[in-house]
């Protein structure tokens, strides 16, 4: 028999271990496992309800939560010990466990797969299925199926810089590791089938469509048409940009689809998906704008409204010159461009006097201008940026 000292340094050893070690009454201590029927008892059959759970698994803290989706919000609860979440329940609305999403290493699978586990080695296992990027929500992940049953899926996660909706190459991929492990019952295994092209449908695919704007789409043609045509778009700025932009327009790229779904709170969600979709398409098309050879007109200082009779304009010299009409007199100045951020300095100009309300728009544009340390395309229109800054041109 172990002295009183060593048992409790064990149980101290155990207890650090979280969720791997599950105390269960009257039993030795277990493992928390998944398995194809689900996790520790927790199944298709059980209510998504606390105080049941409680009763199948009483080691871990269970807390309900509101999640925020595009339709509203949606209950789901989380499983946690000492503060860390290690899955999560979801329900199908009926008061059913419909998903279990495991975030933690500590929660073994008896198909052999952990969070952490790296692809090479699953792969070589002969441990997963079929793989298909992850769209949407998933973006930048990719998911595979375990090989033993469509019940299991595994998304992977790791750094790579190429287009969205691809597999990375081998080399890249097999140093991805399991991000999730995701367990669902039978009749909801058909969400996570690959995606197959159709000419007609959106770029995402359209049987792991969730929430009232994703199916909007795919019932739409003309919606399927504005997704390929974004994706398309999106796919042209991804394979020229740099490493660095990439991660800014993954991140843009998400925002969109957040800001996308909430078109269900519109009174048209449908011209609110339509707007949306144009308007990010020609974001990304006037991405590619260099400014270096371009004229613009001046609309607004700070979002107001430069009047038709006062001639605000830049053009941007190859030479790294700004020059053009500051309202009333000439001006010059020079120009520092690196991505997205820029730089003038320099600015000087004729003296001519000119109408107070002349003089007052020259001021507020030189003083505006100054400030400057940033650029970016809203739909047609340029915007120059910097702390307490804001000028909207139009091109000429």
């Amino acid at each position: 028999m172990f002295s009183p000292t060593i048992r409790t340094k064990c149980f101290a050893l155990l207890t650090v271990l979280g969720f791997y070690i599950i105390p269960v009454a009257g039993t030795a201590q277990t493992t928390l496992t998944l398995n194809e029927k689900g996790l520790a008892g927790v199944t298709a059959a059980t209510p998504f309800d606390i105080p049941v759970l409680r009763n199948i698994i009483p080691s871990v803290d269970w807390k309900r939560i509101e999640q925020q989706t595009e339709d509203g919000s949606r209950t789901v609860i989380l499983a946690t010990r000492q503060g860390k979440t290690g899955f999560t329940l979801y329900s199908d609305g009926r008061g059913r466990v419909v998903a279990i999403e495991i975030v933690s290493r500590l929660v073994g699978n008896d198909l052999g797969p952990r969070v952490g586990d790296a692809y090479q080695t699953t792969r070589r296992n002969g441990l997963i299925g079929s793989c298909w990027p992850g769209m949407e929500a998933q973006s930048g992940t990719v998911i595979c199926e375990a090989v033993q049953t469509r019940r299991i899926i595994y998304v992977f996660s790791g750094r790579w810089y190429g287009p969205d909706g691809q597999v990375p190459p081998r080399s890249i991929l097999e140093h991805w590791t399991i991000s999730q492990v995701v367990w669902r019952p039978d009749r909801f295994t058909g969400v996570v089938k690959p995606p197959t092209a159709h000419s007609l449908g959106p770029a995402f695919d359209c049987s792991k469509a969730s929430g009232s704007i994703a199916d909007l789409i795919c019932e739409s043609a003309e919606l399927a048409r504005l997704d390929q045509q974004l994706n398309g778009a999106y796919a042209d700025r991804i394979a020229t940009a740099t490493p660095a932009d990439r991660r800014l327009l993954r991140a843009e790229q998400r925002g969109w689809i957040k800001g996308r779904n909430d078109c269900w709170k519109s009174f048209d969600p449908h011209q609110c998906v339509v707007d949306t979709y144009n308007d990010r398409i020609t974001e990304l098309s006037a991405q590619t704008t260099s400014l270096p050879g371009t004229s613009w007109v001046g609309v607004r200082i700070a979002g107001d409204t430069i009047p038709g009779d006062i001639d605000i304009n830049l053009t941007f010299g190859h030479d790294g010159r700004l020059t053009g009409s500051s309202g009333c007199n000439r001006f010059f100045a020079i120009y520092d461009l690196d991505r997205r951020n820029l730089k003038i300095d320099g600015i000087g100009g004729t003296r001519r006097m000119c109408p107070e309300i002349e003089m007052t728009a020259e001021h507020r544009f030189l003083d505006a201008l100054g400030k400057v340390d940033g650029w970016a395309m809203r739909s047609e229109d340029l915007i120059l940026f910097g702390t307490g800054a804001e000028l909207t041109f139009r091109q000429r």
